[in-house]
């Protein structure tokens, strides 16, 4: 008889993650059940309580772990983006974008954690520990910028803190607008307008010139198009 090997505690755990993502994704997380999750993972509920204690609990591992996965491409391509301080910042970015256009459905599961307003607090807890990350990545590009000409501040340690502070709380800001917004031209606009308005007050933040980040292409009908999933996984609708 062939032996049976006991997985890794740590796997079971990636399993009921996986498990509880795909729910998220399929029925929404108001709807899913820890019964739900254990039945799609294959595990007893007491291996659930092992790991989790809620299905918030869970909710917060998933966001923190597709952040450090962020994080995690990020650093490891950071060698490889070329030329000044503003161009490899610039680089960044689109890397940024991109990997997470890859990934909307993780981002989906995100959105009842961290635009709920009864979850305010829960999210400034996890940008505060995000933001610890993102400025040991910021501050030698800064650095750099200042060195090549390509940023024009006087303390880059200060001017990171606060191009940090732009991005975490400005972005989430105009993305709460967004979500208030009465329709899904509304809801456009208020991104249309914003995101080239964050980059240009990064732009002025950093000293770099007019132009140095450029604004992505924002597709009008497919930023329409995303209202709607949007709030189904705010209110933890199926989709």
């Amino acid at each position: 008889m062939a032996r049976r090997v006991a997985k890794h505690p740590d796997v079971r755990r990636d399993e009921l993650m996986d498990a509880a993502l795909r729910l998220c994704i399929d029925v929404g997380y108001e709807a899913m059940s820890i019964e739900q999750v254990t039945q799609a993972a294959g595990v007893a509920k007491g291996t659930f309580y092992y790991h989790f204690s809620s299905k918030t609990d869970v909710l917060i591992a998933l966001v923190a772990r597709w952040v450090d996965e962020l994080f995690d491409t990020i650093e490891g391509s950071d060698a490889t983006f070329p030329g000044t301080g503003g161009e490899r910042f610039q680089a960044m970015m689109q890397h940024a974008t991109a990997w997470k256009l890859e990934r909307v459905d993780s981002a989906m599961a995100s959105i009842p954690l961290l635009y709920k307003p009864e979850n305010l607090e829960l999210r400034h807890r996890l940008f505060d520990a995000w933001g610890v990350r993102m400025y040991r990545l910021f501050l030698p590009m800064v650095q750099q910028g200042v060195a090549d000409g390509s940023f024009a501040v006087e303390d880059p340690a200060a001017t990171t803190e606060l191009v940090l502070s732009l991005w975490l709380h400005g972005s989430t800001s105009m993305f709460d607008r967004a979500l208030a917004a009465p329709d899904d031209d509304a809801y456009a606009q208020v991104l249309v307008r914003g995101i080239p308005a964050l980059l240009t007050a990064t732009e002025r933040v950093l000293g770099a010139a007019p132009g140095t980040f450029v604004v992505p292409d924002l597709h009008v009908d497919g930023l329409r198009g995303m209202r709607a999933p949007f709030l189904a996984a705010l209110e933890g609708k199926h989709r």
